[in-house]
């Protein structure tokens, strides 16, 4: 459970950790679209605290005083201890101990009381994540006392304290059903004071307001693709809906603030491996957009400080050199120096280099490394690209999008040895948990090396597919209300794609942009990214049911584009995967996925014939893997292996545009 929500940001994409690997973020839908400008602030930095030695993970928090931040530190596999420092300097002090997962801490108002949730009362056969409080010496910083459990229940996620520290409201799941409960914060029975359907908010989306009367939370209603911001009375009763629109999948959290007045939203962030700054904004909770700023690289937002005026922010200083591994075994060799974040953005077409997104003296810069060896050709990447940006097989070409406001973008492609550049578009589009995946599995590029994009008019969303000479051509167009909540997947001019419902997924398939959509089949549970095989004859979905491992789900298609053969799903070897990419010769799959021991992940090969069971590639490199590369024949695998170089915290101040401390207290209400 915890494991997951400290790095789906980055696998993440279920997910939809595969999504939040290779897309773009999206701006609101709707109204939106035609907003004004939004003022552009420049927050102030301060360190608090760096570390060469500890990896500082899950998330911190400040005391009520400001006198002490409060960490997860990642000590090995499953292995995460809380600690404090103090915000005047000195040591790190450890405050838990033992193979535990203990996360997101939060201070009471008290300031001697420090909630979090762990997994410490789990056993074998039981395994639980309730709430759970350890008694804090605010004069030594030190426990001042062993963990006391606080819920019976698990707690998916986040919590939040009430402003009297008497009550802590918290969320739980059964099955699709989440219930928001409030229990005593020294422990006691708990009463429940909302219900709902829907996959919860996103991690820190969970908020007392300031006067007691509310609790505010984000909620992704079933079949819906973006969150809607609820507050719900303290004492229960039916949630209000405040606003909507939001994107699904940031990267990190989108915490609220301590009145209940604001809460973030992450607007885009870029490629997984060499990111630029992440660009946020502030939102106020009865609706408009406050002010956009940027955190710097690597940085991520866990919550508001308790006068609400800034942010608390880890950041973690890590370098990824790009290693390759045969497929079917063999050594790990290293292509790369261990001196960036490096990341694969595919091969050349003969497979012989491998495509390479890093920095270069400050700059963003793509490399064609040899497999083989040798000098690697380098190109300086365009300091006007934005988001994702997807480079030819025959390295002449890459596309990306231009512009500063994310809702309203030109799609180009760049001649790399001239630097001239023609516009696809004026009006490209992309959101999270929405993506085009040619045969075989390559993000946005097709078979014949064909660009894919989004397009939208009026209220629909054409998938369009761009020739490196000529014209582009639509493949098919899709309600709006697709977007969040589908994935497509393109071979020639056979669409597939997927919608999500309550609690099942439909497959669809059609051929061309007219011909009539075609229901495969609807599985239990969510299906995404449906992949094609390089024959067409076959589809592979990643498949999770709720407490289940991720599976593979193989569709057979007909030559009529009719379900030809009962659905399969295949074990992935992993508890959480994504990414699927087709072998050459059809006969396995490639996925990329988180084992449950801690934070370890591997590229698993999934082979379809009966009885064969998958196998870890990478299983003889222990570093974290959050994205790769199958080669064009399917003999290897190229992907980023994180080395961690030391962690720290920060304090961001948004003083300049959040309400002072002392005009708070509407608990929302304006």
């Amino acid at each position: 459970m915890h494991t997951i929500t400290r790095r789906r940001w980055a696998a993440r994409w279920p997910w939809a950790v595969a999504a939040l690997v290779q897309l773009l973020a999206s701006a609101k839908l709707g109204a939106q679209q035609t907003a004004p400008p939004v003022r552009t602030i420049e927050p102030r930095f301060t360190r608090i605290f760096g570390s060469d030695s500890l990896h500082i993970e899950s998330s911190a928090a400040l005391s009520p005083d400001g006198r002490w931040i409060v960490f997860v530190n990642e000590e090995g596999p499953q292995a995460y201890n809380l600690w404090v420092v103090s915000t005047r300097g000195g040591d790190p002090i450890r405050l838990t101990t033992g193979r535990h997962s203990d996360s997101w801490p939060e201070f009471l108002p008290s300031g001697d009381r420090i909630a979090f949730v762990s997994d410490r009362p789990s056993s074998a056969d039981n395994p639980q994540t309730p709430l759970m409080t350890i008694a804090f010496d605010p004069s030594s910083g030190r426990a001042a006392g062993p963990p006391r459990q606080v819920s019976l229940e698990s707690v998916v996620r986040r919590f939040t304290i009430s402003p009297d520290g008497r009550e802590i409201a918290y969320l739980t799941r059964r099955g699709s059903v989440h219930r928001v409960l409030v229990v005593p914060a020294s422990g006691g029975t708990p009463r429940s004071v909302a219900e709902f359907s829907g996959s919860i908010g996103m991690l820190g989306s969970l908020q007392w307001s300031a006067d007691g009367q509310w609790i505010y939370f984000f909620v992704r209603p079933q079949g819906q693709g973006t969150r809607r911001l609820m507050r719900v009375s303290a004492a229960g009763g039916t949630p209000q809906e405040l606003g909507g629109g939001f994107p699904q999948s940031p990267p990190a959290s989108s915490p609220i603030s301590p009145d209940g007045r604001y809460h973030l939203v992450h607007v885009e962030h870029g490629p997984e491996g060499p990111e630029p700054e992440q660009l946020y904004e502030i939102a106020a909770t009865q609706g408009g957009t406050i002010a956009r700023f940027a955190l710097h690289r690597r940085m991520r937002p866990w919550g508001f400080t308790p006068d609400g005026r800034g942010l608390v922010t880890t950041r973690n200083d890590v370098v990824a050199p790009i290693r390759v591994v045969p497929v079917r075994g063999g050594p790990v060799r290293q292509l790369t120096e261990a001196r960036e974040y490096d990341w694969p953005m595919g091969w050349n077409a003969d497979g012989s280099e491998v495509l390479v997104q890093t920095r270069s003296n400050g700059h963003g810069t793509l490399m064609a490394v040899p497999l083989g060896g040798g000098p690697a050709r380098e190109w300086r990447l365009p300091e006007e690209a934005r988001g994702s940006m997807v480079a030819s097989r025959d390295t002449r070409l890459l596309e990306y999008a231009v512009g500063d406001d994310p809702a309203a973008r030109r799609l180009v492609v760049r001649r790399l040895d001239d630097g001239q550049t023609r516009q696809l578009t004026a009006a490209s589009y992309s959101v999270p948990q929405l993506g085009a995946i040619g045969a075989g599995g390559t993000y946005n590029l097709t078979a014949a090396g064909e660009f894919l994009y989004f397009e939208r008019s009026g209220s629909r969303l054409e998938l369009w597919a761009a020739a490196p000479e000529g014209r582009p051509r639509m493949l098919r167009a899709f309600p709006i209300s697709l977007a969040g909540r589908g994935w497509i997947g393109v071979h020639g001019d056979r669409v597939a794609w997927v919608e999500r419902r309550s609690d099942s997924t439909a497959l669809y398939v059609a051929e061309g942009r007219s011909g009539p959509a075609r229901h495969l089949v609807t599985v239990a549970g969510e299906a995404s990214t449906p992949t094609w095989s390089h024959g067409g004859r076959w589809i592979a979905m990643s498949h999770y049911l709720t407490n289940q491992p991720h599976g593979v789900l193989i569709v057979r298609v007909g030559a009529n584009g009719t379900l030809a053969a009962p659905p399969r799903i295949l074990p992935s070897g992993a508890m959480w995967a994504w990414k699927i990419q087709w072998l050459p010769n059809d006969e396995a799959v490639t996925v990329l996925g988180m084992t449950g021991a801690g934070s370890e992940t591997h590229v698993f090969l999934v082979p379809l014939r009966e009885g064969e069971r998958p196998v870890a590639i990478t299983r003889d490199d222990p570093s974290l893997k959050w994205g790769y590369e199958l080669s064009p024949d399917g003999r290897y695998v190229a992907y980023p292996a994180e080395i961690p170089r030391g962690s720290s915290i920060w304090l961001v101040d948004l003083g300049e545009v959040l309400a002072p401390a002392n005009d708070r207290g509407s608990g929302g209400r304006r």
